[in-house]
């Protein structure tokens, strides 16, 4: 199979780069290109409504989502019944923690890493501030900014709930075994919930492969 990147028609594609500025914090933003520039006012054009409604600018609303939902599921290798859409990563992570800390008790345990962006950190800190449950942490190792998956087989217990860790570093690029370190939650019984913001745009994600029982980008 060719996979040669036409690098140059790639990059005229999206106005922000014909400058020649390089865009260096994927947390900070995302560029996009003209395609989907064109997509929203065009969107707009055609005649929205709320969904759910008699007529046929609702039907439009509907299928945009259903097909957003469809694209993000084929991007993910996920279910697109499964897709949230939501204004931003952070907020649909605050938003599933506060409803995953119902379900936890104190003396449960969560397990984060310090690789990760803040928006896989505070949202899960906060919850288990709430709920009484006590947050252990992976630790990166300072000479090679490695995060080693081997450590997590003293961090998961029985009463780990939840192992949150990021598929790729937004900030210096380190891509953990998500798939050694989700296969040490499941065995636990814990969910996994995988950070792919700094992932998606380079390189392709399967959840299956991953083992991520719920995994979050940004558009």
């Amino acid at each position: 199979m060719d996979r040669t990147w036409d690098t140059e028609g790639i990059r005229a594609q999206y106005p922000a780069l014909k400058n020649g500025t390089a865009y260096r914090d994927g947390a900070g933003g995302t560029q996009v290109p003209e395609v989907v520039i064109d997509a929203s006012p065009e969107a707009h054009r055609s005649g929205l409504s709320n969904v759910h409604g008699p007529f046929a600018s609702s039907r439009r609303s509907m299928k945009l989502i259903a097909d957003a939902r469809e694209a993000v599921a084929d991007l993910v290798g996920g279910e697109s019944g499964g897709v949230v859409l939501g204004p931003n990563m952070t907020t649909l992570t605050y938003r599933m923690a506060g409803a995953l800390a119902k379900t936890w008790e104190a003396g449960d345990e969560i397990v984060l890493s310090e690789l990760d962006h803040d928006s896989n950190v505070r949202p899960w800190v906060q919850a288990a501030a709430s709920a009484g449950v006590t947050v252990r942490w992976a630790r990166i190792d300072p000479q090679t900014t490695d995060l080693p998956a081997g450590q997590y087989a003293q961090l998961i217990t029985s009463r780990t709930k939840l192992v949150a860790v990021a598929a790729a570093s937004n900030l210096i690029g380190t891509i953990p075994d998500v798939a050694a370190i989700t296969e040490i939650a499941h065995a636990a019984g814990a969910l996994t919930y995988v950070d792919a913001v700094a992932a998606a745009p380079h390189f392709r994600l399967d959840m299956t492969a991953l083992g991520a029982d719920l995994i979050a980008l940004s558009a």
